[in-house]
């Protein structure tokens, strides 16, 4: 029997053994008392991880980047960001809903904003009107194609907003993934410096690290305490939650590093692809774990050839004319050769 490769997401990824033993052998308390062992072993490890004072476990990176916006914000001020960033793009309107604030989104270069750009952005405080409260950018930049922001870029952006006074939220829900881009280009960027003094940070457990949920937010003190209160706004506080915090902390200690496998596999998967007659990969953008490919005859298309691989047990996202594969610990490198040839076999038809 032919086993599905799932190139779908790297969010559909399953507890592995040793992680289910973690999550059941977790010592557990009351969260919201600060009286759970593994939570506060989670958050501890994060904070220290990306030298700061403190971090806050969160149920979704969706809640703790909504959370983020809401802290650095005042109602009406815009939030700059990537047309395609998550906190706007994919949130159900939230920023508008929970903050009160607005993005401004911005076009960006395989998802990455430039320095110029958003200095010819920013609304300058004592502007009368609409005014400018926050940058968000999104490292790895999931429409970008997995693309990370090089250093820098990031150091030029953290200098403009230190000029104007403005804080820098990132969007890490793939900032592992980002991480080990950095280590294996050489790149000066340790954990230390993805973030800017005056910035946040959200994680995500869920994707390449393969925890069932979770996320962090990590930030001054003064940042998480106010972070804490909007939380509870939320209907974030929880409580013998350290099941899920022991399980993301299993992922970051046994699956970070084995995310350039996934880097290895996704590169391996996008120049076969390429090879492909009606089909596109822009292998510059192909930096981490993903791969978007264009298919030249058009939307319908794509949509047959997804049912075609379907059929073949290989799984990958349709959006609209273009197809999305994620590399993950669901595939290993025979099933992008499977893919591969599947994929080849399936346009010649």
């Amino acid at each position: 029997m032919t086993l599905i490769a799932d190139f779908r997401s790297d969010t559909f990824t399953m507890p592995d053994e040793g992680m289910r033993r973690a999550i059941y052998q977790a010592e557990v308390g009351n969260s919201a008392y600060g009286e759970d062992p593994s939570v506060n072993a989670l958050e501890q490890t994060m904070a220290e991880f990306f030298g700061r004072d403190a971090a806050l476990f969160f149920p979704s990176a969706t809640m703790a980047g909504q959370c983020a916006i809401a802290v650095w914000c005042k109602p009406a001020e815009i939030v700059l960001i990537e047309e395609y960033g998550h906190n706007f793009y994919f949130e159900t309107g939230s920023m508008a809903f929970i903050s009160g604030t607005q993005a401004q989104p911005l076009p960006g270069r395989h998802g990455i904003l430039s320095p110029e750009l958003l200095a010819q952005s920013i609304r300058h405080m004592e502007n009368p009107y609409a005014r400018t409260g926050l940058i968000i950018l999104e490292n790895t930049s999931n429409y970008g194609g997995g693309t990370v922001y090089p250093p820098a870029t990031l150091n030029a952006i953290y200098e403009l907003a230190t000029a104007n006074n403005l804080p820098v939220h990132i969007d890490g829900a793939r900032i592992f993934n980002a991480l080990q881009y950095y280590r294996q280009s050489n790149s000066a960027m340790p954990p230390t410096q993805v973030l800017p003094a005056n910035g946040s940070l959200s994680v995500c457990f869920s994707k390449g690290l393969g925890a069932p949920m979770g996320a962090a937010l990590i930030g001054d003190s003064d940042f998480i305490a106010e972070a804490a209160r909007v939380r509870s706004l939320l209907g974030g506080t929880l409580r013998q939650v350290g099941f899920m915090a022991a399980a993301a902390l299993y992922g970051f200690r046994h699956n970070f590093d084995r995310l350039r496998e996934d880097h290895t596999n996704a590169r391996l998967l996008a120049e076969g692809l390429t090879e492909i007659g009606g089909l596109s990969v822009d292998l510059q953008a192909v930096q981490t774990n993903m791969v978007y490919v264009d298919v030249a005859a058009g939307p319908e298309r794509a949509v047959r050839l997804i049912s075609q691989l379907e059929e073949r047990d290989i799984r990958a996202w349709n959006l609209g004319a273009r197809l999305r594969f994620v590399a993950s610990m669901l595939v290993d490198q025979a099933d992008c050769v499977r893919a591969v040839e599947t994929v080849a076999v399936a346009m010649a038809e």
